[in-house]
C-alpha cells in the first residue's frame, strides 16, 4: 500500500529528483538550498488507487510529487464524489491543513505508482516557510486551488443531473431491490404460488452481475431499445470493486464527432503542478469508477481504434498533449443488436469488439419472456400508484390478456409509459380495465391541415346520416349491379353491371385509395348485409387469435387469389364470374359479422380492404388524435369503447394509438363520440407513416411486391391474351379455354415469383450492407414502393375510366330503351390522358424516392451517407417507373 523510505537518494530515481528541483516552489532558490530541503524530507511510495490521506483526517504533512500523479477528490453531503484537481510531477499538496491547523478537506489518491517527498509540520514551518519565495508560491497556489475547487464543486452539483452522473453511495435501492419489493408478495397472488418469486429479467441481471463483478475488464451490453441496458450497466457497477467510485454515462449521439474526444479524454494545458478539472475528460473525472458509453455503435471508426488502443495499453493522452494518463475507469459499451461489422459504421470494429466479446451481455426483449409480464405490470402499477397517490391493486383478466398479447416494441420503456398513463387515467379502488392504451402514438406533424376546422366537413362527419346513408346508397347500387350481372345480357359490352364494375367502379375505388384513404371501407355496400345482421344479432365473440396472428398472410393470399381468378378466367369479360366474385366477398363479410363483434372481416381478412389498407398509407388524408389531450384529459375513452348513442371503433383501434391509415376506415365514430375535440382529420403533404413504421410487417411487403408483379399481366391485358394463345399452341391443348387458363396462371404466378425473388435478393444485399437481419430489412423496404405502385395503378385506371364512362352512357341508353347515338367516346383525349399518366407516374416516383431514402436512413447503419446504399434503391425505382411508362404509353 504505502512504503516509506528514509534514504534521501533513491536508486534509479534521478528523474524524480529532477522533478523535485524543477518545481515552481524552488524556482528562486539556489541548488544547495534545494538539496538541503530535499535532505530534510523523507520519501513515500504509494501504489495506484491507494489514498494518501482522507477527508476529515489530521495527516499534518506537506507533500511534493516526485513521480506519478495524485488526484484530489471532494465528497459532498449528497454522497457524490467529484474530482477537483490533479497533481503532477513537481506539484505539491497538504499545505492547507498545515497553514490553517484544520482537518484535511479533501481526499488524495494516487492515480499511478507515485513517489512523494514528505515533510512533517515542524520541518514545513521552520525550513520551507522560512524561504519567502516558497511562502509566496504557496499562498498563490492555495488561493488558486480554493477558487477552482469552489467553482468546480458548484458546476459539478449543477451538472450531475444533466450528465446523468451518479454514484452508488446513498443511491437507495437498486432496480432489483425495488422490483422484489414491489412483486415479492403480489406475484404469488397472480401466479397462484405456482412458481418462486422472480423473473427472467431479474435473473438475467443477477447472472450478468455475478459473472462480471469479479473483474474490471470492459463490458459490452447489446439489445433493443428499452430492454434495460442502462439499468444492467448500473447494476454491474454497483457490484464491482469500483462501486464507491463515480458512475458516468455519456450518449455518443448527443456529442458531436468533433467534441467527443475532448469529452472523453479532456485537453492538455500547461501548468503541470495543478490542473483545473474543467480541462479533464470523463475518463479522468471518473477514475476509480465506471464510464458507460451509450450508443457506442455510433462512434466513428477512428475513435473506436483509439479506444481499442487505450483498453489494451491502459493509458491515454489528452487532446493536444503527449503525456500519458493512466486509465483507471471501467468501460461499459451499450449498443443496439448485432454490434459487430467489418466496416465499423454503426457497429463496432472487430478490433474493439474482440476486446469486449468475452464479456458480452445481451438484454432480452420483453416479447421473448412474456411470462414475466404480469410481475412487471405489478411492479410498475405499485410504483406509479405510489407516485400519483392512487390505489389500484389489480388488473382485469381481459386487460392482462391484451397486455400479454401485445409485442411491446418499446420493451420496458414502453411498458413503463403505458402503465404510467393507465394509472393516471385509472380510478382508485377499481381494477385496471381495457381503457389501457398500448403502443406509442405518432406525434402531430407540421405539414398537415385539420379539415375538421371547416364546419361543413365537421357537420357532415358528425351527422348520424354518415356513413349510414352513403352505405345504403352504395348498397342499392350494388344490388342493381348484381341483378344486372346475373340476369342481364351475357355480352360484356352490353351488360351495364359489368361495365359499372370494371370500367367505372373499380377505377374509382383506386382513386379513393389516394384521395380518401380507407373511406370506401366505411361506406362499402359489400358489408351492408353483414352490418344489418350484426345490428339484429349483436354478437359478442372476440376475434380468434389465429386470425389476429396470421391475418396479414391470409389476406395477402386472398388478394392474390382474387386477381388470379379475375385474370385467368377473364372476369372482365364474364358477368357471371364477376357476380360470383362479389357474392363471395359479401358472404365472407356476412359470416364473420354474425359470429364476431365489430368488423373482423374488414380489418383482418377482406382482400379489397387489405389492398385499400396498403395503398391508403400513401394517401393525402389521415385521421389522428391529439395524444396529449387523450392522455391527460380523457377518462371515458368513448371513441374506442363507444357511447349509448354511437358504438365504438369497428376496427378495434383507439384513435390515440393510430399511427397509420392501415387500421382506420374513417367511419367517423370517434369524431361523434369524442367530447375533447381530440380527433384530427388531416390533409397531409408527406405520408410519414411509410418510413416511421414502429412495427413493419413482412406480410405487407409480400403483398406489395406481389401486386407489383400482378401489375404487368394486368396492364398487358390485350397482349396478355395473345401470349395465352401462344402458350395454347405450344402445349397443344384440345380446348383453348383450358389452355388459356393454364398459360394465364403460369404467366401470372411467374410474374409474382420473379418480383418476390428479386425483392428477396435486394433485401439481402441491403441487409448485408446495413448489418441488420434479412427479415428486418425485407419488412421495411417494401413500404417505400407503395407510392410508385399506387401511381402505376392510378395511371392505368385513368385510361380505363376515360373509356368506361362512354360505355356506361351507351348501356344506359340501351337499358332504358332510349333511341339515339351516345356522345363521343372519351372524357379526355388520349394525348391529355397520357400527359396525366406521365405526371402521375413521375409524382409516384418522387414520393417513393423520398420514402425509400428515409427508410434506408432508419436502418441501423451509417452507410446511408455512401452513394451505393442511397442510389441502389433509387435506381431500381427509376427502372420500375420507366417500365410502367413503357407499358402504359
Amino acid at each position: 500500500m504505502r512504503q516509506e523510505k528514509t534514504d534521501p537518494v533513491l536508486s534509479g530515481k534521478s528523474t524524480s529528483l529532477d522533478n523535485i528541483k524543477e518545481s515552481l516552489l524552488f524556482k528562486d532558490i539556489d541548488a544547495d538550498q534545494v538539496n538541503g530541503i530535499i535532505a530534510a524530507g523523507h520519501w513515500l511510495q504509494v501504489e495506484p488507487g491507494h489514498y494518501i490521506y482522507r477527508q476529515g483526517t489530521h495527516a499534518l504533512r506537506f507533500f511534493i510529487v516526485a513521480d506519478g500523479y495524485v488526484e484530489l477528490l471532494l465528497n459532498n453531503d449528497c454522497g457524490y464524489q467529484s474530482v477537483v484537481g490533479r497533481i503532477g510531477p513537481g506539484g505539491h499538496f497538504g499545505e492547507t491543513s498545515l497553514l490553517t491547523g484544520s482537518c484535511n478537506s479533501i481526499d488524495t489518491r494516487a492515480l499511478s505508482e507515485t513517489t512523494l517527498l514528505c515533510f512533517n509540520a515542524d520541518t514545513f514551518n521552520t525550513l520551507l516557510l522560512a524561504q519567502q519565495s516558497i511562502k509566496h508560491h504557496l499562498c498563490i497556489a492555495l488561493a488558486e486551488r480554493l477558487r477552482v475547487s469552489f467553482r468546480d464543486h458548484a458546476n459539478t452539483q449543477g451538472s450531475n443531473s444533466k450528465k446523468q452522473r451518479r454514484t452508488s453511495r446513498n443511491a437507495g435501492p437498486s432496480f432489483l431491490e425495488q422490483f422484489h419489493l414491489a412483486t415479492g408478495t403480489m406475484s404469488r397472488e397472480i401466479k397462484g404460488g405456482s412458481r418462486p418469486v422472480g423473473s427472467t429479467i431479474s435473473r438475467q441481471i443477477e447472472k450478468a452481475v455475478g459473472q462480471l463483478s469479479g473483474n474490471l475488464d470492459p463490458v459490452l451490453i447489446s439489445g433493443e431499445l428499452g430492454t434495460g441496458r442502462r439499468m444492467l450497466a448500473y447494476e454491474i457497477h454497483r457490484a464491482s470493486a469500483y462501486r464507491n467510485g463515480p458512475y458516468s454515462e455519456i450518449d455518443v449521439l448527443e456529442v458531436s464527432a468533433a467534441q467527443i474526444d475532448v469529452e472523453l479524454f479532456g485537453f492538455d494545458q500547461e501548468a503541470p503542478a495543478f490542473s483545473e478539472i474543467g480541462h479533464y475528460g470523463i475518463f479522468e473525472k471518473s477514475a476509480g469508477g465506471t464510464v458507460v458509453l451509450y450508443s457506442a455503435e455510433h462512434m466513428e471508426p477512428d475513435l473506436q481504434r483509439q479506444l481499442s488502443a487505450i483498453i489494451r495499453r491502459k493509458v491515454f493522452t489528452r487532446v493536444g498533449g503527449a503525456r500519458e494518463v493512466p486509465l483507471q475507469s471501467r468501460i461499459i459499451l451499450i449498443c443496439r443488436d448485432t454490434p459487430r461489422q467489418q466496416d465499423g459504421h454503426n457497429r463496432l470494429l472487430p478490433s474493439l469488439f474482440s476486446l469486449v466479446a468475452g464479456q458480452h451481455v445481451r438484454a432480452a426483449p420483453l416479447r421473448s419472456h412474456r411470462k414475466d409480464i404480469p410481475e412487471l405490470v405489478q411492479y410498475y402499477l405499485r410504483r406509479y400508484c405510489l407516485q400519483y397517490g392512487k390505489s389500484i391493486n389489480e388488473v382485469e383478466d381481459r386487460t392482462l390478456g391484451m397486455i400479454m398479447n401485445y409485442d411491446w416494441p418499446g420493451n420496458l420503456d414502453e411498458m413503463a409509459s403505458v402503465m404510467q398513463r393507465a394509472v393516471i387515467l385509472g380510478r382508485s379502488n377499481h381494477p385496471l380495465n381495457s381503457q389501457i392504451l398500448l403502443g406509442v402514438p405518432k406525434p402531430e406533424g407540421k405539414w398537415e391541415f385539420n379539415l375538421l376546422r371547416l364546419q361543413t366537413v365537421r357537420r357532415v362527419l358528425a351527422s348520424p346520416l354518415y356513413p349510414v346513408l352513403p352505405r345504403l346508397v352504395i348498397g342499392l347500387i350494388l344490388l342493381f349491379v348484381l341483378t344486372t350481372l346475373l340476369l342481364g345480357p351475357a355480352e360484356p359490352k352490353k351488360n351495364l353491371g359489368l361495365v359499372l364494375s370494371w370500367e367505372v367502379g373499380w377505377p374509382l375505388l383506386v382513386f379513393f385509395f389516394f384521395f380518401l384513404a380507407r373511406t370506401w371501407c366505411s361506406i362499402c355496400g359489400l358489408a351492408l348485409p353483414g352490418w344489418l345482421a350484426q345490428i339484429a344479432l349483436k354478437p359478442r365473440r372476440q376475434t380468434p387469435e389465429f386470425i389476429k396472428r396470421y391475418s396479414g398472410w391470409i389476406a395477402a393470399s386472398l388478394c392474390i387469389l382474387l386477381f388470379w381468378v379475375e385474370l385467368a378466367w377473364n372476369g372482365y369479360e364474364s358477368p357471371r364470374l364477376t357476380a360470383w366474385i362479389l357474392l363471395s366477398i359479401i358472404t365472407g363479410a356476412f359470416i364473420f359479422s354474425i359470429f364476431f363483434e365489430r368488423r373482423v372481416w374488414c380489418r383482418y381478412l377482406c382482400p379489397l380492404g387489405n389492398i385499400n389498407a396498403l395503398f391508403s398509407m400513401s394517401s393525402i388524408l389521415e385521421l389522428r388524435a391529439n395524444s396529449q389531450m387523450c392522455m391527460n384529459h380523457c377518462s371515458d375513452h368513448s371513441c374506442y369503447n363507444g357511447s349509448a348513442a354511437v358504438s365504438g371503433c369497428p376496427m378495434f383501434r383507439h384513435p390515440f394509438m393510430v399511427d397509420n391509415n392501415r387500421d382506420c376506415i374513417l367511419c367517423a365514430k370517434c369524431i361523434k363520440n369524442c367530447r375533447q375535440d381530440s380527433i384530427h382529420l388531416n390533409l397531409r403533404l408527406a405520408p410519414q407513416e411509410l418510413w416511421n413504421q414502429r412495427s413493419p410487417r413482412l406480410e405487407d411487403n409480400f403483398l406489395i411486391v406481389s401486386l407489383a408483379g400482378i401489375f404487368h399481366p394486368f396492364a398487358m391485358n390485350q397482349g396478355y391474351y395473345l401470349l395465352d394463345e401462344n402458350w395454347f399452341r405450344l402445349l397443344g391443348h384440345a380446348q383453348q379455354s383450358s389452355g388459356s387458363v393454364l398459360s394465364c396462371s403460369m404467366f401470372f404466378f411467374f410474374c409474382i415469383l420473379l418480383h418476390l425473388s428479386g425483392y428477396a435478393l435486394f433485401a439481402l444485399v441491403m441487409a448485408r450492407m446495413s448489418g441488420s437481419s434479412w427479415k428486418t430489412t425485407a419488412a421495411a423496404l417494401g413500404y417505400g414502393y407503395i407510392p410508385l405502385l399506387l401511381a402505376a395503378f392510378l395511371a392505368l385506371y385513368l385510361e380505363i375510366l376515360m373509356v368506361g364512362f362512354s360505355l356506361v352512357q351507351a348501356n344506359l341508353l340501351d337499358f332504358f330503351g332510349i333511341a339515339g347515338s351516345p356522345l363521343p367516346g372519351r372524357l379526355l383525349s388520349r394525348d391529355a390522358t397520357m400527359v396525366l399518366q406521365c405526371i402521375t407516374i413521375i409524382g409516384g416516383l418522387f414520393a417513393s424516392l423520398v420514402a425509400c431514402r428515409n427508410i434506408v436512413k432508419r436502418l441501423p447503419t451509417e452507410l446511408v451517407h455512401s452513394g451505393f446504399v442511397l442510389y441502389f434503391p433509387a435506381a431500381l425505382l427509376c427502372l420500375s417507373a420507366a417500365i410502367y411508362l413503357q407499358l402504359l404509353l
